[in-house]
């Protein structure tokens, strides 16, 4: 993603239906790529790895390790097999 299109994942709307496509999508790692460009856009991960009481190394391991992925992938097919659905606002 350039940087334009990043400028444009500062803003609260954006960010949500951006990663609320990212929860959509079938391939984790995909939806991975998506949560890093928003964290780029906002900051970066040493902020956000911060402002979620994570190290910088857990936030990475979080966003680019492919089990990591496919644990937030299992999650939501948890929650969905409750009969609710995963709403980032």
């Amino acid at each position: 993603m350039n940087s334009k299109d990043l400028k444009k994942l500062k803003g609260l709307n954006e960010k949500g239906k951006y990663l609320t496509q990212a929860l959509k999508k079938e391939d984790p790692e995909e939806m991975q790529l998506m949560f890093q460009d928003v964290i780029r856009a906002n900051g970066g991960m040493k902020r956000i790895a911060k402002k979620a009481h994570l190290s910088e190394w857990r936030l990475q391991l979080i966003l680019k390790d492919s089990e990591e992925a496919w644990k937030i992938k299992r999650f939501q097919e948890i929650i969905q097999a409750l009969g609710l659905r995963l709403v980032i606002q």
